[in-house]
């Protein structure tokens, strides 16, 4: 068995530079997009398999992918928020998967009978995705544009037959504007055309529901993408196994991080009438805090997990508080284990999950306050890496952000930070008994700032 994951790796190995690969070490893309990119983050998602697949295929490129898909949205949607996330990242590259929901709606607003549904007409959808990859050129930012995946995997559906002018028109942008094609809509298609057949299922092979993807959806679409990236696509199947493999690790430890808290939740319920339900979510700093012995008489829900990265929270956060109703939520990263050199993670893909977090919350009424990353010191034997990993200005230019963030939403900001930051910009040394985790003295701190957002927040 090893012998012949050796051979994977020494054929993988031998094509490193026999590629005509377009990401280069050090670039981020921006993958802005429907529920499909949104669900794209799940373990087996379209972009998570990206983001292993160049981690296992290009381990020496760092290629970051950050999220930006939101469930529902169409191309008016996407057009108004593409400053927010995209352009304000400065990624090298944005993929724009945009069309289904704009046919969809249409046919969902007759047939569940919606009003709040509608479909987008064709020449405003091409207004709208000119518009952004006029926006993305002007900043310098490369556009690869999506067709649309399909709606029903019969594809002589009424939604897929009215798709395709969409999808057509999408190939016309691309052309116009000299922008890279992905086209999905044509992959799908050379999956499922030998399958048409009268009366066949409308889900089951690409599908779970005729629109968002299975496992093998998501594959199909990662390959599509990355091959039109440059990746060969022998080179992509060679290395599948152990791009797989990452995946299933992804997949464990998901399912460990919902089942951690799964019987807590549904002890919990919802809250009662009276109840002013407050929920903190985040790593080993929150996993660690005793809430009960440090706010006596407010129902406080710990939600910490230690050692989980910002995209772990993101993934929990609807079971673990969206759908417990709290009053308001605390979105707390501790140190930010997202900093750690093996997490392959940047600095804005930390930025992306804790504000998509923030906003979801919002959108439910929920109050929310987003914690300033801790800081660590290396005053131990053995804890250099923590500050290496870590970078002072780092951490401090995250939480500059994070406030900004914070006052332009009308978020509460806890400062963390320097509530326990020496002259250094370190972790107090007699607050910490390892350099990166507070003691009993550095929660006393943050204790006081949790109680002024409370007392804010009238839970007090």
């Amino acid at each position: 068995m090893k012998m012949r994951w050796l051979v994977v790796a020494l054929l993988i190995a031998a094509s490193a530079f026999a590629t005509d690969l377009v990401l280069q070490n050090g670039q981020t893309v921006v993958t802005l997009g429907n529920s499909i990119t949104e669900m794209g983050e799940e373990p087996h998602g379209y972009v998570t398999v990206m983001r292993k697949a160049m981690a296992v295929l290009y381990p020496e490129r760092r290629i970051y992918f950050i999220n930006a898909g939101i469930s529902g949205h169409k191309s008016t949607d996407m057009a108004e928020r593409f400053e927010r996330d995209v352009l304000q990242y400065d990624p090298d590259w944005v993929t724009i998967s945009v069309g289904v929901n704009d046919v969809w709606h249409g046919f969902l607003a007759k047939e569940w009978q919606r009003a709040d549904l509608s479909a987008v007409p064709l020449p405003l959808y091409e207004e709208k995705v000119s518009w952004m990859i006029k926006a993305a050129r002007a900043e310098g930012v490369q556009v690869a544009l999506f067709t649309a995946t399909v709606i029903k995997e019969n594809l002589r559906s009424p939604e897929n037959l009215a798709l395709a002018s969409y999808n057509q028109a999408m190939r016309r942008l691309a052309k116009k504007y000299k922008c890279l094609l992905i086209d999905q809509d044509a992959a799908c298609r050379a999956v499922l055309l030998p399958l048409q057949k009268e009366g066949m299922s409308d889900r089951g092979v690409l599908t779970s529901d005729g629109v968002h993807m299975q496992p093998q959806g998501n594959w199909l679409m990662a390959q599509t993408a990355l091959t039109a990236f440059g990746v060969p696509l022998q080179r992509l199947q060679e290395g599948k196994p152990l791009i797989e493999a990452a995946l299933k690790s992804k997949k464990g430890e998901w399912e460990k991080s919902l089942a951690r808290y799964a019987e807590a939740n549904f002890e919990a319920g919802m809250p009662r009438p009276d109840e002013k339900r407050i929920i903190m979510i985040g790593s080993s700093a929150v996993d660690m805090w005793n809430f009960a012995q440090d706010f006596k008489g407010v129902s406080f829900l710990n939600r910490g997990i230690g050692g989980e990265t910002s995209d772990q929270f993101w993934l929990r956060f609807r079971p673990d508080v969206l759908y417990l109703k709290p009053y308001g939520v605390i979105i707390y990263a501790g140190t930010c284990n997202d900093f750690w050199t093996d997490k392959r993670m940047s600095p804005d893909e930390t930025k992306a999950n804790l504000a998509r977090m923030a906003r979801m919350a919002k959108a439910q009424n929920i109050r929310v306050a987003i914690g300033a990353v801790a800081p660590v010191n290396d005053y131990l034997p053995g804890t250099a890496d923590y500050v290496t990993s870590h970078p002072i200005e780092v951490v401090r230019a995250m939480n500059v952000w994070l406030k900004a963030l914070c006052d332009e939403n009308g978020y509460e900001y806890i400062d963390f930070y320097t509530a326990v930051a020496d002259e250094n910009g370190k972790m107090k040394k007699e607050w910490s008994t390892d350099g990166i985790h507070c003691n009993a003295e550095g929660y006393a701190a943050w204790r006081v700032l949790v109680e002024n957002v409370l007392q804010k927040w009238g839970v007090r």
